[in-house]
């Protein structure tokens, strides 16, 4: 029988730098399932399912999630299902989960998100493997390259400077600074973004995200079982995906994430979202370029086109503003590959819980807004709208 679906606990580990971390890949794994099961209030025996994310290729290792889930200590024989859909992997983990709870055949589903970047030897070589073999390729296109695409239409567009670009990095990073599981925890000012190593026009160092090492989870269960709880629940109200042409030339403009606008009217659709900027009271979207968050939300309804920048230079993104975004500090921080993608699900999920740290917490938060992508050309997008679930309601 159909029925809804709701996150009843997550956990997430503090990040750190590949090269500084003291724990291993299944230590995380296991810190962040733990904790998430214990922040459910639900025993190992009581899950009925396991959704992994794991990109071969990027972890060193094939189907590793197979491996790791055996170590987690929560039994050998409990269901599993490896999910992987590139740089999109986390953002559909809760999604696959949800749709097992919906359908009626699982109760309770674990989601697990560990860090990506642990076993490549070579991570640009990696990334190149992404672009299409006979165009792209040839060329040495990475990440930054790809970066570039929408950064530079974006400007040529509206005619954005560097300084408007590393506005946003200093909003992020002040944020960061006071979540106690980001990885770049320092702030910076215009000055230090703008004349970071140069990668390429217009991105400088500080204007990407860091290589980092996390994990996350969360507990995805049933109407009935977050019922049972006696504190707030994440009730998944809607969630979809979307995607563009692969290839980048198949891409309409790069000055606008035309893919997302789309996804977005469907959500906010079945979600009944009628003004969104009104609505939510808290957002996360996967950032990891400093152009992609103005973008974002614009796409996303909350602005103009062109006018992002200005929303964020306004303070309504910030702690305190009518639009909080990316309290976390975001991908920008914080981006451990298949645990980053996760990341914006859990972090909402956890403010309109009430249990987001508390330096980060909005006060009140009901309903939020949590965003994933992916790509060459982040021409993958994923949505999901959070609404408080208390136990009176329930």
């Amino acid at each position: 029988m159909a029925q809804r679906a709701a996150v009843v606990g997550v956990g997430i580990t503090d990040a750190t730098s590949p090269r500084k971390q003291t724990r291993s890949h299944l230590e995380l794994c296991q810190e962040a399932a733990w904790a998430a099961i214990e922040h459910a209030g639900v025993s190992p025996a009581e899950l009925d399912g396991v959704v992994v994310g794991n990109i071969d290729g990027f972890e060193g290792t094939v189907l590793g999630g197979k491996h790791i889930t055996r170590l987690l200590g929560l039994g050998t024989h409990l269901p599993m299902v490896v999910l992987n859909t590139g740089g999109t992997t986390g953002g559909n983990l809760m999604q696959v989960a949800a749709r097992m709870v919906r359908a009626g055949t699982h109760q309770r589903v674990l989601c697990l998100g560990g860090p990506t970047f642990f076993g490549v030897r070579d991570l640009q070589s990696a990334i190149n493997t992404n672009s299409p073999m006979i165009v792209e390729q040839p060329l040495g296109m990475g990440g930054f390259h790809m970066g570039a695409f929408a950064a530079s239409a974006y400007q040529a567009r509206h005619g954005t400077t560097v300084e408007d670009l590393a506005s946003v990095v200093v909003a992020d990073h002040q944020k960061a600074s006071r979540n106690p599981y980001a990885h770049l925890r320092y702030t910076l000012s215009e000055t230090d973004v703008v004349e970071g190593t140069p990668l390429s026009s217009p991105l400088t160092q500080p204007m990407v995200c860091p290589v980092s090492t996390s994990a996350a989870a969360m507990v995805v269960a049933s109407e009935d079982v977050a019922a049972a709880r006696r504190t707030p629940s994440a009730l998944i109200r809607a969630m979809g995906t979307s995607s563009d042409p692969y290839l980048g030339g198949g891409k309409g403009d790069f000055a606008v994430m035309e893919n997302l606008a789309a996804l977005a009217r469907r959500v906010y659709a079945l979600a009944d979202v009628r003004d969104p900027r009104a609505e939510f009271d808290v957002v996360e979207v996967f950032a990891p370029y400093v152009h992609m968050q103005p973008m974002q939300l614009e796409a996303l309804g909350f602005c103009g086109a062109g006018e992002g920048i200005d929303l964020i230079r306004s303070g309504a993104t910030d702690a305190g503003g009518d639009l909080p975004t990316n309290l976390s500090g975001g991908p920008k921080c914080t981006n451990a590959g298949v645990a980053g993608e996760l990341a914006p699900y859990a972090y909402t999920a956890l403010q309109v819980m009430g249990d987001a740290p508390e330096a980060i917490q909005v006060p009140g938060a009901r309903t939020g807004l949590a965003h994933g992508t992916g790509g060459s050309f982040f021409q993958f997008e994923n949505l999901a709208v959070f609404s408080q679930l208390t136990p009176q309601e329930q």
